[in-house]
Parts: C-alpha cells; sequence; structure tokens
C-alpha cells in the first residue's frame, strides 16, 4: 500500500514539474522571439556589416573588408571630433547635473507648500519631448529669443541664435541636457534621501551640527552609492547624446552637428553615416566603437566604486 502510494506520489510530482516546464517554456518563448528578432539579429548584422564595404545603396556590393572598417572609423576626423565633443559634453553635464539634482532634492525633501507641484515641474523637463525642448529653446536662444535679448543689453553680445553659431551651440546642448536630466536624477537621489533616518538629523542638530556639517558629515555618505548611481547613470546619457544635440544642430535645415561639426556626437556620426550617407558598414563600425568606449568607462566607474567602497 505505502509502495504504490509513494508511486503515485512521485508521478503526480513528476507531472507537476512538467506542467511548471511547460509554463515556462509558454512564457519565455515570446520573449525569446522578440529578443532574436529585434535585439540578437539586428546585432549580429550590424556585426556582419562592420566588416563589409556595406552601402544601403548597393546592397548587392557588398565585400568582405575585414578590419578596414574600424580603422576608417577610428582614422576618421570627423569622428575623432565626435568623441571629444561627447566626452566634453560627459565632463561638464555629470558633475553639474548631479550637484543640482543634490541641491533640489534637499530643498524638495523639506516641509514646504506644494511641494508636489515642484517635484512635477522639476520633473517635467525629463518627459518633455525632445522636439518641444528644441521648441523651447529657439525662443529662448534665438535671434530675437529672450535670453539673447538679455544677454545683448547687459553684455553688448550680438543677437545671433546660438545654435548657429560657435561655441554657443556647444554650451546651448550641454544647458539643454542639464535641464532636461536634472529632474530624473533628482527624483533618485531623493528616494536615497527619503532612506535616511529624521532621528540621525535630530541627534546631529542637538549636538550644534548646522546644514553644511549635517550635508558634508551624514547625507553625502549616507547618499554615497545613491551619487554612483546617478553617475553612472549620467555618464551612460551622456555617451549616449542624440535627441537634444540633433534637435538643435537641425533647426531651420542645417546639418546634423552644426555648426562646424561643434555638436557632433559619437550617436549622430552613427546616424550620420547610416541615414545620411548610407555607409552602413562604417556606420555598424562606429557603432561597436561606441559600445566599447562605454563600456571602458563603466568598468572604470565599476572599479572606482570597488576601490572606494562606494558599493557598501
Amino acid at each position: 500500500m505505502s509502495a504504490a502510494f509513494a508511486t503515485s506520489t512521485a508521478r503526480r510530482s513528476s507531472r507537476g514539474k512538467r506542467t511548471e516546464w511547460a509554463a515556462i517554456l509558454v512564457l519565455l518563448v515570446p520573449f525569446l522571439v522578440f529578443l532574436g528578432i529585434f535585439t540578437l539579429y539586428p546585432i549580429a548584422k550590424a556585426a556582419q556589416y562592420s566588416f563589409s564595404d556595406f552601402s544601403a545603396l548597393r546592397p548587392a556590393a557588398a565585400q568582405f573588408v575585414g578590419w578596414r572598417q574600424y580603422t576608417t572609423v577610428l582614422g576618421d576626423p570627423t569622428f575623432r571630433t565626435a568623441v571629444t565633443n561627447t566626452i566634453l559634453l560627459m565632463i561638464i553635464t555629470v558633475p553639474l547635473q548631479t550637484a543640482l539634482a543634490v541641491v533640489i532634492a534637499n530643498a524638495l525633501n523639506t516641509r514646504i507648500r506644494f511641494r508636489s507641484f515642484f517635484r512635477t515641474i522639476y520633473f517635467l523637463p525629463y518627459v518633455t519631448a525632445p522636439v518641444a525642448v528644441g521648441a523651447i529653446m529657439l525662443a529662448l536662444f534665438g535671434p530675437s529669443g529672450i535670453i539673447t535679448n538679455l544677454f545683448h543689453s547687459l553684455l553688448g553680445t550680438g543677437q545671433i541664435a546660438w545654435y548657429a553659431s560657435t561655441p554657443q551651440a556647444f554650451i546651448l546642448v550641454a544647458v539643454v541636457m542639464i535641464w532636461t536630466q536634472t529632474g530624473f536624477f533628482s527624483v533618485i537621489v531623493l528616494a536615497g534621501l527619503q532612506s535616511i533616518s529624521a532621528e540621525i538629523y535630530e541627534s546631529a542638530s542637538l549636538d550644534g551640527a548646522g546644514w553644511w556639517a549635517r550635508l558634508t558629515s551624514i547625507t553625502i555618505p549616507l547618499l554615497r552609492p545613491t551619487l554612483l548611481l546617478v553617475a553612472v547613470m549620467g555618464i551612460i546619457v551622456a555617451l549616449q547624446v542624440f535627441d537634444q544635440p540633433y534637435v538643435l544642430s537641425t533647426t531651420g535645415g542645417a546639418l546634423p552637428g552644426s555648426p562646424d561639426n561643434s555638436t557632433l556626437t559619437m550617436v549622430m556620426y552613427v546616424y550620420t553615416q547610416s541615414f545620411r550617407y548610407y555607409h552602413m558598414g562604417q556606420a555598424s563600425a562606429a557603432a561597436f566603437v561606441v559600445m566599447g568606449i562605454i563600456v571602458v568607462f563603466s568598468l572604470v566607474q565599476a572599479t572606482i566604486q570597488r576601490v572606494t567602497g562606494g558599493g557598501r
């Protein structure tokens, strides 16, 4: 009797496991199909194109050229300009938007009136469409824009469009990046601040610590993992930036990266090679070089985080 019962139990357990695995496969198959079609297959084709002299205008004439596309990209002065612009944007925007995020998050973490309203206002630029952002910048920094007229009145500068002049166009791209990203990072920092116990600040206040002492001795050290996360995300966003400089540089029908490639970024270089000049092979090689640069910066950041103990 007991042997028959054990056998029946084992069979039910086996059928239950098979049913569980069948359910897992049913749930995974659609995901795997879409992953293969829209992610893995395009990556494989891009890798193939990066070793080929492939043009979308002459697909039948594609030839294998080995590493020549990579040497062409690395030797292209335009690509080096794009890399320089992108890294400069990263160096400028990441520290500023991180510092602003800390200041804004601290302000929003206090008991002020209309706190929810201000949180929405600061987050709004992040969800605003790039085209709308471009229109706003046109109204502010165009030839007769509000900011242009203000600088003209105070400093006597020319009434010229910032997006059509150097180095104003590069500065404008950095300003737009900071403006659109800071609200999002402020929300992340705010979440980190709310995880800090209020009792710690109360004890510090009783000991006579001012706001600066509380900021440097309590807030910043306890926020270190959050700030490192914000820095990593900011670096990745800066290295992949496309929307803001593209919209600003093409205002009025100008070429992407105008004027004089001063706003050209690495992703914009990939875009122009792909969809303006149809050099798919060179664009694919450039895309993998960009990916390599992002991986290098991510590894450097991870090493710094491990050495400094930021993940604790």
